[in-house]
């Protein structure tokens, strides 16, 4: 979903009219692979019943659903440019490192095996969310939580448009603009949260914001 953002951030610096509509197509390109077949729906069950395991019952697990959205569109034999793999987007070392805790060797391009790696590596993360609000578990997913934690102090609380606002993380500069690391986090939980809105089938038990 990165390159949607880069793509999106390259047509606004162009100043050529052709290249803009370049960027265009490729965005509504993307769109029609994500948006025209909802391949989330076929996780749904699979997704829930991983997150039930690690989680417990009362886990609002469609956020799973919404943070795979956010990660590959749900697309299982994706592999990224930075080389995240398959529906969940796990890094190659992120994939050993979690197959060691798990003292499995499970395949990040299978579904299952992806989907089980995910809630329960973000069953671990949520260990250091301090303050119990699901965004911040997903954000440390994205960008760790050594900055969040740093932001929370420089806002003086655990407030996600505080923290937005104490963000000074770096900007990456490219030929086609620029890419602000608070924007990419600070956009992640809000991705999350949108799309598992479109899954949600019960109440929330615990509190995103």
């Amino acid at each position: 979903m990165l390159y949607v953002f880069i793509v999106f951030l390259w047509a606004g610096k162009m100043k050529s009219c052709f290249l803009k509509i370049i960027a265009v197509l490729l965005l509504l390109q993307f769109s029609s692979i994500c948006y025209g077949l909802d391949r989330c729906q076929s996780l749904k069950q699979t997704v829930r019943k991983e997150h039930i395991r690690y989680f417990g019952v009362t886990f609002p697990w469609w956020y799973g659903i919404g943070q795979l959205k956010q990660e590959s569109c749900c697309r299982t034999n994706v592999t990224a440019f930075d080389a995240g793999q398959g529906v969940a987007q796990f890094m190659p070392k992120t994939v050993q490192y979690v197959n060691s805790l798990m003292h499995e060797n499970l395949n990040p391009y299978n579904p299952n095996d992806a989907i089980r790696m995910q809630a329960f590596y973000m069953s671990k993360l949520n260990k250091q969310n301090w303050c119990g609000r699901l965004w911040l578990t997903y954000q440390g997913y994205n960008g760790g939580f050594a900055l969040l934690k740093k932001e929370a102090q420089r806002a003086g609380t655990t407030n996600w448009s505080k923290m937005r606002n104490a963000c000074n993380r770096k900007v990456l500069h490219f030929k086609w603009g620029d890419l602000d690391l608070c924007e990419v986090n600070y956009d992640y939980s809000r991705k999350v949260y949108k799309y598992g809105q479109q899954y949600k089938v019960g109440v929330d038990s615990r509190y995103f914001w």
